[in-house]
Order: C-alpha cells, then structure tokens, then sequence
C-alpha cells in the first residue's frame, strides 16, 4: 500500500467513524427529554470555530492539504450536530 492510498484509507475511517458518532448522537437527542437550548448554542460555537480554522487553512495551506481535509471534515461533522439540534428542538417547539 502506498503512501497515498493509506492517507485516502485513514480519511474514509475516519469519516465513517464520524458519521457513525454523528448518528448515535443525534438518535440520543431524538429521545432525550432535555433542554437543548444550552445544546444548540454550543453546537453552534463550535461549528463556527471549525468553518473559521477550515477557512484559514483555505487560504494558508501548504501543499498536501491535510489540515484542509481534517477541518473540512470537522466543519462537516460539528455542522451536522448543530442542524440536527437545531431540527430537534424546533421540533419540540422550543
């Protein structure tokens, strides 16, 4: 296996990993009784922390893109939680 090949392997794991956390999170906050007001305004914060290092890395980044990759796929990750709480608790009518 080439350098490339287990760099493109690492990222899919990953990925997956991460929508399958993704996942169990979001069916947790399904059938949690909760308040998620404290939830959604951190959820939020960190979805915008992670579109501004993916947005600095943009700019700034070197040739192979690595760090590009991994704060696009936070910005994915920490962005789905937040639309999946924000769908939740408007969803509760709160």
């Amino acid at each position: 296996m080439s350098g490339n090949s287990g760099y493109i392997l690492v990222i899919v794991v990953g990925v997956i990993l991460l929508a399958g956390l993704t996942f169990m999170n979001l069916r947790k906050i399904s059938k949690s009784t909760a308040d998620l007001t404290q939830l959604k305004k951190r959820t939020l914060l960190w979805s915008e922390i992670s579109l501004a290092l993916f947005v600095l890395q943009l700019f700034f980044r070197d040739r192979q893109g690595g760090f590009l990759i991994f704060f696009g796929i936070l910005t994915l990750f920490t962005g789905a939680h937040y639309l999946g709480v924000l769908y939740y608790s408007k969803q509760r009518g709160k």
